[in-house]
């Protein structure tokens, strides 16, 4: 499927749960929890580039998933 025809909803990471962050391009249930695990561990994320410090996502992740 080509992802610039899936309409994707913002989400906010710092709120979000599993299902909503599921719903990002390139997010699946693994990914998803880590995100959540980090934001129990280390708080909320302080800026969008943040997210980048979660294992699994690297720079290409972060350009797929930024406006989201």
């Amino acid at each position: 499927m080509d992802l610039n025809s899936k309409k994707y909803e913002v989400v906010n990471i710092n709120k979000a749960t599993q299902t909503e962050l599921e719903t990002l391009p390139g997010i699946g249930p693994s990914l998803a929890l880590k995100i959540i695990n980090y934001r129990k561990e280390n708080g909320e994320f302080s800026s969008i580039e943040e997210v980048k410090n979660v294992s699994g996502i690297g720079d290409s992740k972060f350009e797929e998933i930024k406006k989201y």
